[in-house]
């Protein structure tokens, strides 16, 4: 039976890794941890499963779900939102013919393109950051990636609040005029002047749930009247995608 444990299993030793090499890669000290979620004792949580998708060097979906989604309909709500927005983002993007690279933890492969960056989020203990004012088009830089979104804009991100999934000094794409879908990261202004990225989960009863991206911080619920603005983050892109000019790369 393909299980997500089997899957593990198979993928690390394919790596030629023991378990107590992948739980080093992981960031754990002890390999039973790898063992208990093989052996399927043990449900991963998100971030724990994003965290091995990394050091197997596989993406989430295919890890979670296997390759022909054959699992999808077996995962908690909250994962097969993360599974499909990944795989949508994946075949809005594309593959690139020429350097075969790809661009981040979930956007798929990379088509030309330039994408302003516009500034920095500031991310602080909770995840919040100042809100932005700079119009798109604006700002020093630009992302190396395609996007069919005109008003897309990318901002560095600063801060460790939002790791593993979004690292200190990479970047996120975002594209406000597309829309989103539960499941899929969002940047979310409100009228207190927060800004934070979440993943959205509904709107329900004029009320938003917003999940975190740090599986260490809490589940929000705000009102429809008190949110001013999500705009969807169509990616996740390392710092090598940085371009300090249009005309570069």
């Amino acid at each position: 039976m393909n299980t997500l444990g089997n899957r593990i299993k198979q993928l690390r030793k394919v790596l030629g890794m023991s378990q107590q090499a992948l739980a080093h890669a992981c960031g754990w000290d002890s390999q039973s941890r790898i063992g208990n979620y093989e052996k399927g004792t043990r449900q991963p949580n998100l971030q724990d499963l994003e965290i091995i998708a990394t050091a197997l060097g596989v993406s989430l979906p295919d890890l979670v779900a296997g390759r022909d989604r054959s699992e999808l309909s077996s995962l908690p709500d909250h994962i097969q939102g993360r599974v499909r927005s990944e795989d949508r983002s994946a075949r809005e993007y594309g593959r690139t013919s020429d350097k075969g690279q790809p661009v981040g933890s979930n956007i798929g492969w990379a088509k030309a393109g330039k994408v302003p960056v516009i500034g920095s989020a500031q991310l602080g203990a909770e995840g919040y950051f100042e809100a932005l004012s700079l119009p798109t088009g604006s700002g020093d830089g630009f992302l190396n990636i395609h996007s069919d979104d005109p008003d897309a804009y990318g901002l560095k991100v600063t801060g460790d609040s939002l790791l593993p999934r979004i690292k200190n000094g990479e970047f996120v794409l975002v594209e406000p005029s597309k829309g989103f879908d539960s499941g899929d990261e969002v940047m979310v202004k409100t009228t207190s002047g927060k800004s934070m990225i979440k993943e959205f989960i509904y709107l329900r009863d004029g009320m938003y749930r917003l999940d975190s991206i740090n599986a260490e911080q809490a589940t929000i619920h705000l009102p429809e009247n008190e949110v001013i603005q999500i705009h969807l983050i169509g990616g996740i892109l390392k710092s090598s995608r940085f371009l300090h000019s249009a005309t570069d790369g």
